[in-house]
């Protein structure tokens, strides 16, 4: 399996928890804010599996092997490092209007996050994704693959996801 495929599997998974904050952001607008127990819980999921496992699988793994062998895309590289800034500082806005229970600066939070995302999510897997697979040879994926190993996934991180797509995704649909 290619480094990109991995990761391609994790922006699935983390789409899947953006469709649960969309979810939340709509109920919230519709004054029915989701309970903070479920806002905490997939806070933790995006800071714990979509940063601290996927962007940190990507920061100091792939990036630095992609720049050994395709020097043409730091410019590139740092567009992306700087989406991930962004993510984390809206992770922060979203804790924030938990603890300060502002319902209106939830829903805009949650909005910028999720397009956010999904933007960056749509520019890995249709350019840097290609850009990688064109730059590392089949040693290097390999060796990046071997990286991505080191990282774990708590699973119960993955087992809250599925609870909250239950709650609040099927009562939507």
């Amino acid at each position: 399996m290619k480094c990109t495929d991995l990761l391609t599997q994790d922006h699935k998974i983390i789409l899947r928890g953006l469709d649960v904050l969309s979810q939340m952001a709509r109920d919230a607008e519709r004054h029915r804010p989701p309970e903070a127990v479920d806002v905490e819980a997939l806070l933790r999921f995006f800071r714990s599996f979509a940063d601290d496992h996927h962007q940190l699988k990507e920061e100091s793994a792939l990036f630095p092997e992609l720049l050994r062998s395709y020097c043409g895309q730091e410019a590139s590289l740092r567009h992306m490092l700087f989406e991930h800034e962004q993510e984390r500082s809206l992770v922060e806005a979203l804790e924030d209007a938990l603890r300060t229970k502002q319902v209106a600066d939830f829903v805009y939070f949650a909005g910028r996050f999720v397009d956010l995302i999904r933007t960056h999510i749509h520019k890995e897997d249709r350019i840097l994704f290609q850009i990688v697979e064109a730059a590392l040879s089949a040693e290097q994926d390999a060796k990046v693959v071997e990286e991505f190993g080191k990282f774990e996934v708590d699973q119960s991180l993955l087992g809250d996801l599925r609870k909250l797509e239950w709650k609040y995704l099927r009562k939507a649909a």
